[in-house]
C-alpha cells in the first residue's frame, strides 16, 4: 500500500476515520510539526490531535513495536537468554548509514543488552537481533509478527517493512496508531522499565568483542541540564531520517494523569522539542483528573445458544469507567452504547463491549473507547437448562432410555464445564487487567 498524498488523506479522513475530529479542532495548531496525537495512557481515549491518521514515515519510533514484541515474548524472564548475531543482522544494514552498536556476526548478546541497545542507542542491528528473537529466527519473521500485532490492535494506518525504521515506501504509520502501539507496549512485562531508564547502561564484553559499550540517554527532554528538559516525561523514543524528519513518542505523567504523546514530521530537532513542550503544557493544563462514568446506564438482552438451540438470554450492561475529560466537560457529555454479537454461543468467549463516546468540542476531541461489558445471568441460564432435553437431541435419539440419560448427562456436564471455564477465564482476564492498571498507576 503506497503512502497517501496529503490532499487525498485529508479527504479519506473526513469520511472514513474511526475517530472523527469535532466541529472545532481541539489542541494547539502546530506549523513546524505535521501531525500529533495525545491519548490517555490508561484508556486510549484521544484528547487532542492534528492529522493523527495521516500515514507518515516513523523512523526509529518503529522500535516501540519491536521492543514491545520482544518483551511480550520474554515475559520478564531475561536472565540467561542469549541471542546470536546473524549475518543478516549486520549486513542488511550495509550502505544505510544507520545507527548501530557495531555487532558482529556470531556475537552472543544477552537479551537485556539487546533491549537497552535498541532503546537507548537506537541500534538498528539490535532491532534486527530482537526481530529474529520473536520472529522465529529471521528478520522477515519478526516483521510479519509486527504487522500481525498491528492487525490485532485494529490499526488501519500502519505497515512495517523492517524492525528499525529506515524509511521506505512500504513502511509507514500514523500518530494515532503509534500512540496505541505504545499504550499496548507499556502493558508488556519489562517494557516500561526499559522505556523509562535514564541512567547510563553498561553492556559487558562478549565472546567476540572485548570492548565494553555504554548507552546513555539521547533525549534532551529527559536530560536535567538541558534547556529542553521536561520533568513530566518519564520515557520516550526518538526518530529521525532525512525522509521522515523528526518523530517522537513519549509517556508523560503528572498528578496521576498519564499521557502518551506522539509527534511526526517535525522539520527541525528544535521544532520537535518545542512542540512537545507546547502539547504537554496544553494537555496537563486542560486534563487534570478523571471523571467517573456511572455503570448500568444501558442494558441489552443477548441470546445464549448451546446444542444447536437457543437456551435462554443473558443481560449485558455497561460496567462504568473513568474517563479523562477536559475541564468543563462532565459525564453528561459522554454517551454509552453496547456492541454485541448476534448471540452468545456456549464454549466461546463472546466479544461484548460498552462503547463510551465523548461528545467533544474545541476543548476535547470527539473520541470513543471500548470497555468489556458485564454479562449477568449466565449461571441461571445453565441451571435452567440442566436436565432439559433439547429438541435437537431428537436427531440423535438413542435406542434406550439409559443411552438418552447418558447423552443428556454428558451434554450437561460438558456445558457446565464450558461455562465454568468461561467464567474463570473472564474473571481471570479482568483481574489481570486490574493488576496491570494498578501497576501503571
Amino acid at each position: 500500500m503506497k503512502k497517501l498524498t496529503a490532499a487525498f488523506c485529508a479527504v479519506v479522513l473526513a469520511v472514513c476515520a474511526v475517530f472523527s475530529p469535532g466541529a472545532a479542532a481541539a489542541g494547539p495548531a502546530l506549523a513546524a510539526t505535521r501531525a500529533y496525537c495525545i491519548i490517555d495512557a490508561d484508556t486510549g481515549l484521544v484528547l487532542a490531535q492534528q492529522n493523527m491518521n495521516m500515514e507518515l514515515h516513523p523512523a526509529s519510533i518503529t522500535k516501540v513495536m519491536t521492543l514491545g514484541l520482544a518483551c511480550a515474548k520474554a515475559q520478564g524472564n531475561w536472565e540467561g537468554v542469549n541471542l546470536t548475531v546473524s549475518h543478516e543482522d549486520v549486513y542488511s544494514l550495509a550502505g544505510t548509514d544507520s545507527s548501530h552498536i557495531a555487532l558482529q556476526e556470531g556475537e552472543e548478546v544477552p537479551l537485556v543488552d539487546a533491549l537497552y541497545a535498541t532503546q537507548m542507542a537506537s541500534a538498528n542491528d539490535g532491532a534486527n537481533l530482537l526481530a529474529e528473537y520473536f520472529g522465529g529466527g529471521t528478520i522477515a519473521g519478526g516483521v510479519e509478527k509486527m504487522n500481525r500485532q498491528v492487525q490485532r490492535l485494529g490499526l488501519q494506518h500502519t505497515h512495517f517493512a523492517n524492525p528499525h525504521g529506515i524509511s521506505g515506501e512500504d513502511h509507514y504509520t500514523s500518530c494515532y496508531d503509534m500512540a496505541q502501539i505504545l499504550r499496548w507496549a507499556l502493558e508488556q512485562p519489562g517494557f516500561e522499565e526499559v522505556f523509562t531508564r535514564n541512567e547510563m547502561y553498561t553492556m559487558s564484553s562478549t565472546n567476540i568483542q572485548p570492548v565494553i559499550r555504554y548507552f546513555s540517554q539521547q533525549d534532551k527532554i529527559r536530560i536535567g541540564s538541558s534547556r529542553y528538559y521536561i520533568s513530566d516525561v518519564r520515557g520516550s523514543k526518538l526518530g529521525y531520517t532525512d525522509t521522515a524528519r523528526y518523530s517522537y513518542a513519549c509517556l508523560a505523567e503528572r498528578n496521576g494523569v498519564r499521557l502518551i504523546c506522539v509527534t511526526m514530521e517535525s522539520q527541525l530537532s528544535t521544532d520537535k522539542y518545542n512542540d512537545v513542550r507546547t502539547l504537554l503544557d496544553y494537555a496537563f493544563a486542560n486534563f487534570t483528573g478523571y471523571t467517573q462514568i456511572p455503570a448500568a446506564t444501558v442494558t441489552a438482552q443477548l441470546p445464549v445458544a448451546g446444542g444447536g438451540e437457543n437456551i435462554g438470554t443473558v443481560t449485558v450492561t455497561d460496567p462504568g469507567t473513568k474517563l479523562l475529560l477536559a475541564e468543563g466537560l462532565t459525564a453528561s457529555d459522554v454517551t454509552v452504547s453496547l456492541e454485541l454479537p448476534e448471540q452468545y454461543l456456549l464454549g466461546t468467549d463472546p466479544e461484548v463491549y460498552a462503547v463510551y463516546t465523548v461528545q467533544g468540542s474545541d476543548r476535547q476531541e470527539s473520541s470513543t473507547v471500548k470497555v468489556e461489558a458485564q454479562i449477568q445471568g449466565l449461571e441461571e441460564v445453565l441451571q435452567q437448562c440442566a436436565g432439559t432435553r433439547l429438541p435437537a437431541a431428537g436427531d440423535v435419539e438413542p435406542k434406550s432410555s439409559a443411552g438418552l440419560l447418558a447423552v443428556i448427562s454428558l451434554s450437561c456436564t460438558a456445558a457446565a464445564a464450558g461455562v465454568t471455564m468461561l467464567v474463570m477465564r473472564y474473571s481471570s482476564r479482568k483481574k489481570r487487567r486490574a493488576r496491570q492498571k494498578s501497576r501503571r498507576r
